[in-house]
């Protein structure tokens, strides 16, 4: 069976196709990815503090996180794209090991992604790694032209590792949860003030619409590692699943969670649509053409860089030697004086000399047109004519001819196949080999995690091995084996928006600040009309909502949670903790076993009741705060 599993994995690696969606995946996800490091960012004192921006926590966090977003931009850009992905994995490890208190389950996606970017070929496509590779291997001979082709397996391993698996260990929890066999999954956690970002009414209270939609998410989950690499099925399986997690984009505040999923499933859009998309057209409408000396090493290193951005294909490049003789526009111009500068001629025959050539190009590359407009400012034009000038007038001015340079062949990067290791063993032998067993241990990890899920646990109960020792050591062993794989791997359990998470969760705890006995003003923690405040984004509404409160509350936990808030709020809104006082208030919501018409609208209309007050003095805090289980 391995030795079938193995062939059937070189034929998917040995499979070459475009790598553009794999660039375009790459882009996406780091985004995202950036997007989470700056909130972790702006609320780092709350995070690592022992009292936000009062007892400070044992390192300043800033370093980490400047050359972490450092790491995510070059990953974006594609440049020293596997030295940043691994400073990335790394100081993702790092960061997410030890917030375990504001944890969330994308938190583990970006590990295991970032453990992939390390070894994927996420650059071949889109980055500055490429153009690097062309002005290595470039010269006034020969235009080098990377390969743009990646494995099939690149767009597979993501979806493998990064979602199937992770699908797969929730439906071992879902299967054992009353309230998504009941195909409340969706409804549910959408109609409870405490988690519910937006409301759409006219859904929720489509009874049969909202049940199918978690029946389709529950049977989406537990067919996905099966159905996700038949080809026929991909799109319809790329539509469902964006469009489930454009659904919790909507209703929950978890925007990176619902986006990163969504930047995954950009693996299964079609290699063929992102070639048609950017198809780069022979035939396109040339807005302007760029002369250049053929034999001038600096001016091949400029063409190379400007062509590497020309996607519409917009620009001309023409060398003087082969083609000014057919240019009209430039019949006029002595060629020694073409040879010492830069002329460019646009569509309407109009000549372009120097510092405004380079204004003319950035206007013919969409992306780039901004930077056009900037240069053409009164003032900053000026600077950078003179700039270029300066330029033009100290650049080396020796040519490349046969006779001065002469001529060597490159020495192009081999292929892997053509490095041997041994008489009948390649490099390329040595990364399919490798890679096989490296995602043969993730997926036995996976395997490993999954075997102490409820759905598991339950069925060994049933067979009546629960209580033998074999069974017992086994579990310790996954146990251990998966706390490892947790932090290191992001391989864990994804027991999502269970009944544990909501049973008894009858209550919704807002803070407000009273500066004034005739005033106040309600920290971003819970709006007025009872749904999360601004604060509670990801990690921020995972911490306030589940393990500052709960359905269970631990007082001190409260308490702890109300310091940490108010104190980080208070010095983000210039306000003076020699003395201040917040009141806690409490809205006491119904905890639903069944579909409810108007259910949520109804919890939202719950007054707020007073649940006690936090008072700061002398930078102290002290808490007077209700036991709210018997309010």
């Amino acid at each position: 069976m391995v030795k079938r599993l193995h062939k059937k994995f070189n034929v998917l690696y040995d499979k070459r196709i475009s790598g553009k969606g794999l660039a375009i995946f790459r882009i996406a996800f780091s985004i995202i990815l950036l997007g989470e490091v700056l909130q972790l960012f702006y609320f780092q004192h709350l995070i690592f503090d022992k009292i936000p921006y009062l007892v400070p926590g044992e390192i300043e966090m800033w370093p980490v996180f400047t050359f972490w977003i450092l790491s995510i931009l070059f990953i974006i850009f594609g440049l020293f794209t596997r030295f940043a992905a691994i400073i990335n994995y790394i100081l993702t490890v790092v960061v997410i090991g030890t917030i375990s208190s504001f944890e969330y389950d994308m938190f583990y996606s970006y590990i295991i992604i970032g453990f992939l970017f390390i070894f994927l070929p996420i650059s071949n496509t889109f980055s500055l790694d490429r153009l690097l590779l062309k002005l290595k291997y470039s010269n006034t001979h020969y235009f080098y032209n990377p390969t743009q082709t990646v494995s099939a397996l690149a767009y597979f391993a993501p979806l493998l590792l990064g979602t199937s698996f992770v699908y797969f260990d929730s439906v071992c929890f879902k299967f054992c949860s009353p309230l998504w066999l009941n195909g409340l999954g969706l409804w549910l956690p959408s109609s409870i003030p405490q988690t519910v970002f937006f409301s759409i009414k006219a859904l929720l209270n489509i009874k049969y619409l909202v049940i199918g939609l978690g029946y389709l998410a529950l049977f989406f989950e537990l067919s996905f590692l099966f159905v996700f690499w038949r080809k026929k099925l991909r799109i319809p399986i790329l539509i469902i699943g964006v469009g489930l997690h454009i659904g919790i984009l909507v209703f929950f505040p978890i925007p990176f969670f619902a986006l990163g999923f969504s930047a995954i499933y950009l693996l299964m859009v079609p290699v063929k649509f992102w070639e048609i998309f950017f198809k780069r057209k022979l035939d396109a409408k040339k807005l302007i053409k760029f002369y250049y000396d053929g034999e001038c090493p600096l001016c091949i290193r400029t063409v190379v860089i400007l062509n590497h951005f020309n996607s519409s294909n917009h620009i001309e490049f023409l060398t003087l030697q082969h083609n000014v003789a057919n240019e009209t526009a430039l019949k006029e111009v002595e060629f020694q004086k073409l040879l010492d500068d830069i002329y460019s001629v646009d569509k309407n025959g109009k000549v372009y000399i120097g510092f405004d050539t380079y204004i003319q190009v950035f206007n013919a590359v969409w992306y780039f047109k901004p930077l056009s407009w900037m240069l053409r400012f009164p003032g900053i034009y000026h600077i950078g004519k003179r700039f270029y000038k300066f330029i033009a007038i100290n650049r080396t001015t020796q040519r490349c001819t046969e006779d001065s340079c002469g001529y060597v062949s490159q020495s192009l990067p081999a292929d892997d196949r053509q490095i041997r290791i041994l008489s009948n063993y390649t490099l390329k032998d040595i990364k399919s080999n490798v890679l096989f067993w490296g995602i043969a241990v993730l997926v036995v990890l996976q395997v490993i995690v999954t075997y102490n899920s409820p759905l598991l646990i339950k069925a060994r109960d049933k067979i009546g091995i629960s209580n033998t020792k074999v069974i017992k050591v086994s579990e310790n062993v996954a146990y251990k084996i998966a706390s490892f794989s947790k932090v290191f791997l992001g391989i864990t359990h994804h027991g999502v928006f269970l009944d544990s998470h909501f049973d008894g969760y009858n209550h919704t705890i807002a803070v407000v600040y009273k500066p004034s006995k005739y005033s106040e003003q309600w920290l971003p923690i819970f709006d007025p009309d009872g749904t999360p405040g601004n604060y509670l984004f990801g990690p921020i509404w995972t911490k306030w909502t589940f393990r500052v409160n709960g359905p269970l509350i631990d007082q001190q936990k409260l308490a702890n949670g109300i310091r940490d808030f108010t104190a980080f709020w208070a010095y983000k809104n210039h306000i003076n903790l020699k003395y201040a006082i917040f009141e806690i208030k409490v809205k006491k919501n119904k905890v639903p076993t069944h579909w409810e018409y108007n259910f949520l609208e109804t919890q939202l209309q719950n007054p707020w009741l007073d649940a006690g007050e936090a008072t700061w003095k002398n930078y102290t805090f002290y808490p007077n705060i209700k036991i709210i289980e018997k309010m």
